[in-house]
């Protein structure tokens, strides 16, 4: 195995206790199990040869170990198994392209194996599923027919470990997308992969991805709040590998969101204070979590273009709020955007800043600008002091005419505005965060009963359990405004009077304020400056944390990669060790093939010339025929013998080139060349003396026949017929089977 199994499994919090591996070979890989403690463990071989070394290999461990001798498919029944000269090789699937990667494999016969699909097998091994966690498929190709048949075994699988291909090498294997795939509908995600021989194929974990539901998504605040605990929830399960699940929410209608339905109820998870979730070092899966995760948003800024990319508007909404912005935008050059909060939107967590505080901020900015417009959000506008801002001629997302969801509209034009002013709610505050052309954002600060700037992506969302006291005497001047407002509607004799009551509180005022902005002037900038050295010694405790962390992480990683450097130091000296050796090897093999070659090539050249002879012996056979017509018969005898030997010879001929064959295929198989070598060597001895004591013979033979023309006719034919048969005899006991 090419990936570390034991740091997946730790990094993915996945606790081994039993392996099923497909394509165990001679079971090499029990000693990776036994460190990682396995306690059970179930190896599968199809090739018969190899599983008697793997049983041999496996026979005195004392782990719970098992092996079986079967093939693993998608069905049941016989399949062939297609061996090949590198036995690792073999597989139910013919070779293809692996043969342009390694031109020297061949097939070198088939077998026919018995196949079962893994939920199959193990129930006729009357073993439970849920003894084993982790499976290892390693069968050249058909990977992906074992997983089809291991539907049931994958819904106790916690990882998977495989070969992948990127090439058709094995004739319809299926490539790494097809195992990804069918991965992933089964809750398997990938999480590493390495190709550490060749970039047509590698290794590959995947680990079952675990779940993270929200139930009280869309019931739990409004949009704001609804746009920070979604961005939390897609965030934390893109960190952590975890898939998402979802009510019915609104913002599956605005954004086009796509979440899986909540399929079951989980545990539920709430958060107790702001950070609980964030600072949780174990990975939470499989749970229901509840909370507003209104966090500094220091914790979301890594995130931001992922977060940012969560609420762009879909299609048909995306439509109808440009056309809305676009008539907006009409009125001016510079858009300046206020969220404003009614006095009856007032609760225990938000405090609501009076609209004075922002009628003071138009003031002074106001006259910088370049055609200004002024655009005033709220859910209840009609409760606004819009008197406030009348000399503005403020534009409400009323005024735009536009059929679309109101809150939506009010919050996708404020994300578009150049200056922002906002009310203290995280509506406002999320609106700023997709902000992306703002030049300025402001906001109430309660303590210093003003709108001062901050930075959306380095700032908390909302201000929390502000005591109102502390907001000053405007929120009771604008209560008194608001009431004479009343009274002025009433009658307009009351209107008089308190226009006249007015213009004196008002001149009071304007004295009072004058007093108080001196007050306040020295009081703002001995705030300003506590909090911008308040500021600062956080901003330097963050980097100073965020510095050890990041240093504490750089050693662990050096360590890591110094240990692994040392691992990967000792394989490379033993791999070049090894090639040596087999280098080594197959130069003595090369010489000795082709000392066998040129010992074969000496025997050809022997034979054909003892078949030269052979033809000419024959020849004055034929002559003696013509000479001796009695012994016509007899030699006619001889002559089919003669034919015999040559279709025996030929046979001969046919034999040594098949063992010419054999010898290039023994070039693939160094330990049995040796063995192979002297058989034949000894062969040829053999057959080189029985050459030669034909070849005695014959000569002996020709020899005798020519005196035997010298002797009578009757003699002559008696004793010729003899040597015929002796001839006869001679080489059928010298011409080898």
């Amino acid at each position: 195995m090419k990936l570390d199994l034991k740091n997946l499994c730790s990094q993915n919090q996945i606790f081994p206790r039993g392996i099923i591996h497909v394509g165990a070979y001679e079971g090499k890989d029990i000693k990776t199990y036994q460190a990682l403690n396995i306690s059970k463990i179930l190896f599968i071989e199809a090739n018969p040869t190899v599983f008697e070394r793997l049983k041999i290999n496996i026979a005195e461990e004392s782990v719970d170990v098992q092996a079986v001798n079967y093939a693993i498919s998608n069905q049941n029944g016989k399949v062939k198994l297609y061996v090949n000269s590198m036995g690792k090789s073999s597989s139910i699937l013919p070779l293809k392209f692996y043969r342009n990667i390694y031109p020297n494999i061949k097939e070198t016969h088939q077998l026919t194996v018995e196949s079962k699909t893994l939920d199959t097998l193990l129930q006729e091994l009357e073993l439970a599923p849920a003894d084993f966690n982790i499976l290892n498929l390693d069968i050249q190709g058909a990977e992906l027919l074992a997983l089809q048949g291991a539907t049931n075994l994958l819904t106790y699988i916690d990882a998977v470990y495989t070969k992948v291909n990127y090439e058709e090498l094995y004739e319809g294997c299926a490539l790494a997308e097809k195992i990804d795939d069918f991965l992933a509908e089964n809750g398997f995600g990938k999480i590493a992969e390495a190709t550490p021989f060749h970039p047509s194929w590698g290794d590959a974990f995947y680990v079952r991805k675990q779940v993270i539901s929200m139930s009280t998504l869309g019931k739990n605040g409004g949009l704001g709040n609804q746009i920070f605990q979604y961005g939390f929830l897609k965030i934390y399960a893109q960190e952590n590998g975890l898939s998402v699940e979802t009510p019915k929410w609104i913002g599956q209608e605005l954004f086009g969101h796509q979440d899986r339905d909540i399929s079951e109820d989980l545990p539920k998870v709430s958060e107790s204070d702001n950070e609980f979730i964030l600072g949780n070092k174990e990975i939470l899966k499989n749970v229901d979590i509840h909370g507003e995760f209104l966090y500094h948003t220091r914790y979301y800024a890594p995130f931001k273009e992922y977060f940012c990319s969560l609420f762009q508007p879909a299609l048909e909404i995306e439509e109808k709020v440009k056309v809305a912005w676009e008539k907006l935008h009409s009125h001016g050059k510079t858009i300046i955007g206020l969220h404003l909060q009614s006095h009856s939107e007032e609760n225990s967590n938000f405090a609501v800043a009076p609209s004075e505080w922002y009628k003071i901020w138009l003031d002074g900015l106001w006259e910088t600008l370049e055609e200004p417009v002024l655009f005033i959000a709220s859910d209840n506008i009609e409760e606004l002091p819009l008197v406030y801002f009348a000399e503005y001629h403020p534009v409400t997302s009323q005024d735009l005419e536009i059929e679309v969801n109101r809150e939506y509209l009010n919050f996708f034009l404020l994300s578009k505005c150049d200056f922002v002013a906002i009310s203290n709610t995280p509506f406002a505050f999320a609106a700023c965060l997709l902000n992306e052309g703002g030049k300025y954002f402001f906001r109430p600060h309660f303590s210093t009963a003003k709108l001062i700037p901050f930075e959306p992506w380095n700032s908390t969302p909302v201000f929390r359990d502000v005591d109102i006291s502390e907001i000053g005497n405007s929120v009771s001047l604008e209560v008194k405004f608001q009431e004479n407002q009343a009274e002025l509607e009433n009658t307009q004799s009351q209107k008089d009077e308190l226009s006249q009551k007015l213009v004196s509180t008002q001149s009071q005022l304007q004295q009072n304020r004058e007093e108080l902005e001196n007050i306040q002037s020295q009081r703002d900038q001995i705030l300003e400056e506590l909090e911008k050295y308040q500021s600062q010694l956080q901003q330097n405790q963050e980097k100073t944390e965020n510095s050890e962390a990041k240093l504490q992480q750089i050693q662990t990683e050096l360590e890591n990669t110094k240990s692994q450097r040392d691992e990967f130091s000792e394989k490379l000296v033993s791999a070049q060790s090894q090639l040596q050796q087999n280098q080594e090897k197959t130069e003595n093999s090369e010489a000795k093939l082709q000392q066998i070659q040129t010992e074969l090539e000496n025997t050809k050249s022997q034979r054909d010339e003892f078949s030269e002879k052979l033809v000419s012996a024959q020849s004055q056979l034929q002559q003696n025929q013509e000479k001796t017509k009695k012994a016509e018969a007899k030699l006619q005898q001889i002559q089919t013998e003669l034919d015999k030997s040559c279709s025996e010879l030929h046979d001969a001929r046919e034999e040594l080139e098949i063992t010419q064959f054999q010898l290039d295929e023994v070039q693939a198989e160094l330990e049995q060349s040796q063995s192979k070598y002297f058989k034949y060597q000894e062969e040829l001895n053999t057959s080189q003396s029985q050459l030669q004591e034909t070849q005695t013979e014959l000569e002996k033979t020709k020899l005798e026949l020519k005196n035997q023309e010298k002797i009578l006719p009757d003699q002559n034919q008696k004793n010729y017929a003899a040597h015929l048969k002796n001839l006869a005899k001679i080489l059928a006991e010298t011409i080898p089977d």
